[in-house]
Order: C-alpha cells, then structure tokens, then sequence
C-alpha cells in the first residue's frame, strides 16, 4: 500500500494547483486513481472506471514524476471529482483522492 501511495505522490508532482488556473484547458478538478510504472498496468486500471491515463515522461511539468503512468478522470465539477474518487476507491484505491490541479502532459 505505501508502493501505491509513493506512485500517486509522484503524480502529483505533475500538478500545479492554483484557483487562476481553474478555466484553462486541462484544469479543475481530478479523482486521482494512481500512478503506475507500467502503461499496460494503467490502462487496465484505467478501464475499470474509463479513466484517463496521463504519460508523465511527455509532461511539460519539470517536477513531474518521470516513468510513471498516471490515472486520472477530470476534469469535472468538486461534486462530480468526489463521486469519481468513491468509485475509485469501491475498486481497491484506498487511496484515491481529489485535488483542483491541471494535468501538463497529453492524454492516452
């Protein structure tokens, strides 16, 4: 489980969270659902929930979390984000959380 937690904090490196940035394309708020080694690990987590996953080597974020793969759905309203993170979290993602962040990267 702190594997898991680790991954995901090194998705969050690929954010900037600021409320000036919330109506910009990319920005607002996210359910994080992990962030994996394995791009092949990702989509079929992603899967479960039609998430997005997020290649964090192409992001444009200098503290992004190279070599990792993460798994996001946003983004979406606060309410909509937290219902997300409840899905995550009924799937085994104990630690899905919700964050207002904008993701630098492209989409998969």
């Amino acid at each position: 489980m702190s594997g898991r937690i680790a991954s995901i904090a090194a998705a969050v490196a690929l954010v900037a969270t600021t409320g000036s940035l919330a109506h910009a394309s990319g920005c607002g708020w996210y359910a994080i659902g992990g962030a994996f080694q394995s791009r092949n690990a990702a989509y079929n987590h992603a899967g479960d929930l039609d998430a997005s996953v997020y290649n964090l080597d192409d992001s444009n974020s200098p503290n992004a979390g190279k070599g990792f793969y993460a798994v996001a759905i946003g983004p979406v309203s606060k309410r909509q984000a937290n219902q997300y993170r409840r899905q995550f979290q009924s799937n085994g993602v104990k630690s899905a959380y919700v964050k207002n962040m904008c993701f630098y990267g492209p989409r998969l």
